[in-house]
């Protein structure tokens, strides 16, 4: 199980002993263990097999006992004890933030709701003012929050199914039967959020490999088999589709189940206009049905059409297939163009790593630079750094410069609050000192348009500030971006030639695609960062480089792919 899954798991156990009226403290050690697994770069998996559970905080004997089991086999007694002993629907209306298991329990209870759609039901027959202790306002606010949940959960995280997936995609490796697998689809384009899950396949035994789709992990139901697809339910609730082919049609299929509806059609009428047609089997005459490709390379679908290879993060752009034409489609950014990152943190503020341990995971990875920049003292929650602890960690990153001088480089950096008015929360002779101010809004979200971009704006004309820090503040799954009109912050940050963050954790992903394209156009630069609370988080940077392959940026696009002293300047 992923790191996501377990989380899920131990949510979903602490709000069914609430439910229950268990007690609160064995609740909150549950709700402990979610926060924590929430703010890991490691994996459970890796740091169970290096014996550091027991370092977590919150993990005590059961937590880690139960960890083990989940990682083991997937499950653990207790869960296995008490999945069933309160409605499935009750536990999701229980998820849903703003109604929680109180709420959920005190209506099921009062009016025998068992489901979000029962719940919405009784909300719109105005059923639920009549319970004791709710009203007209706790109804509305109700109604709102199974809207807002049902937006943000009609496609689920890539982070959270791109692992689930790949694991069916091993399962499927590992079979006799089965030359090669992918997933395909909107998870292999790398979009931020999926709605389902497409996998393909090339076999020699299409039978046996559609009926060995039941067995692949996470499959609850299949609800159809045929040699060319084969359909279930997972249990993250949605679909997946097999589609399978002889391993010589193995390019076309993968091709085209890559590829979205749009860039399909066209691939069709430019072989229309040659005399040809071309699908998932491959490519034919359209004159005597005659096969003219075949073969395992996707890429070779193209060359036969006259095209440019189209990577899979560009081909939900409308001009794709124009640039492909001409050859001139963008060499997009890999990771092995980054020489640094610009956004990380250290225990001087929520880290758990020192600044010199930071700097060494740095180096090993090849890197020439690293930027700290812990949180400013007005996040208590990330334990903001004072004005004598930042003080410290400077004097710190200069003697550790000395050390690693040819080497090696630390930048001083911090990342400081935008506060309500727009200004920076950190004294101006400290940031005056520093290499790399990253500006971020942490508080306030629920401003108006106006107000936030008026806030975010202002931000950006400080003199100090380099870099807008996830610039809309979305959490994949569990927050939508604040309101914002992000035309004009890029136009301030063109103005003020400021930087605008691809922000690589997992959940954030943000910039995405689509702002991270329009900042290009208008010439502004983009710096891609793990935004790292330990050293394995540095590697978390190719979330963020999913963002910016689908914005077609190049290595000169993003500031950190930068030679130090270009970097400077």
């Amino acid at each position: 199980m992923t790191n996501h899954e377990i989380a899920r798991r131990f949510q979903q156990i602490a709000d069914i002993l609430e439910i229950q009226g268990e007690n609160p403290f064995k609740v909150r050690a549950y709700r402990k263990a979610v926060e924590t697994i929430e703010d890991l770069d490691d994996s459970l998996a890796d740091i169970a097999a290096r014996n550091g559970l027991g370092d977590l905080p919150g993990f005590g004997e059961a937590i880690i006992s139960k960890t083990q089991d989940f990682l083991d086999t997937g499950t653990t007694a207790l869960w296995d004890r008490i999945k069933d002993s309160v409605p499935s629907g009750v536990v999701a209306m229980a998820s849903l933030p703003g109604i929680g298991p109180k709420t959920a329990k005190a209506l099921w209870d009062a009016l025998s709701v068992t489901s979000i759609d029962e719940l919405e039901k009784a909300a719109r027959e105005e059923r639920i003012r009549t319970v004791a202790g709710f009203g007209p306002a706790k109804e509305r606010n109700i109604l709102e929050a199974i809207e807002r949940g049902r937006r943000l959960r009609e496609r689920l995280p890539l982070y959270v199914v791109l692992p689930y997936a790949e694991r069916m995609v091993a399962a499927l490796r590992g079979r006799p039967e089965v030359t090669q697998a992918s997933v395909a689809g909107s998870l292999r384009r790398r979009k931020e959020t999926v709605g389902d899950i497409d996998l393909v396949a090339a076999t020699t035994d299409p039978t046996a490999a559609a009926t060995a789709f039941a067995t692949l992990p996470g499959i609850v139901e299949v609800t159809e088999r045929g040699t060319e697809k084969v359909t279930g339910l997972s249990d993250l609730g949605l679909r997946v589709d097999l589609r399978l082919s002889r391993p010589e049609d193995y390019g076309a299929l993968l091709h085209h189940f890559t590829s979205g509806r749009e860039h399909n059609r066209e691939l069709r009428l430019r072989a229309e206009r040659q005399g040809l047609k071309v699908n998932e089997f491959g490519i034919f005459r359209t004159s005597d049905d005659v096969e003219v490709f075949t073969g395992a390379d996707e890429n070779e679908v193209y060359v036969a059409l006259g095209l440019q290879a189209v990577p899979p993060e560009l081909r939900d752009r409308n001009d794709a297939i124009e640039l492909a034409e001409k050859h001139a489609l963008p060499v997009l950014i890999t990771e092995a163009d980054f020489r640094g990152q610009l956004h990380e943190h250290s225990n001087y503020s929520d880290g758990s790593a020192t600044v010199r341990q930071m700097a060494e995971a740095a180096m090993a990875r090849g890197y020439e630079y690293l930027a700290i920049t812990d949180h400013s003292a007005s996040l208590r929650i990330a334990n903001g750094m004072t004005r004598d602890r930042h003080l410290r960690q400077l004097d710190e990153i200069a003697a550790l410069n000395e050390e690693y001088a040819g080497r090696f480089t630390l930048l001083t950096g911090i990342e400081a609050d935008i506060l309500a008015d727009g200004s920076l929360d950190c004294d101006d002779d400290i940031l005056e000192r520093l290499d790399v101010v990253v500006g971020s809004v942490h508080i306030r979200f629920k401003e108006d348009e106006a107000a936030m971009t008026r806030r975010i704006v202002t931000a950006l004309s400080h003199p100090r500030l380099r870099i807008l820090g996830h610039p809309t503040g979305r959490l994949l799954g569990r927050r939508e971006p604040y309101p914002v009109d992000i035309d004009a912050v890029i136009e301030a940050a063109r103005t003020h030639g400021k930087v605008l963050e691809i922000n690589a954790s997992p959940d954030r992903m943000d910039l995405n695609d689509v702002y991270a394209r329009k900042a290009k156009e208008r010439g502004v630069k983009i710096t891609v960062n793990a935004d790292a609370h330990s050293p394995a988080g540095l590697g978390l940077l190719a979330w963020g480089l999913f963002m910016a392959r689908r914005a077609g940026l190049t290595a000169d696009d993003v500031i950190n792919t930068y030679p130090l002293e270009r970097l400077r300047a």
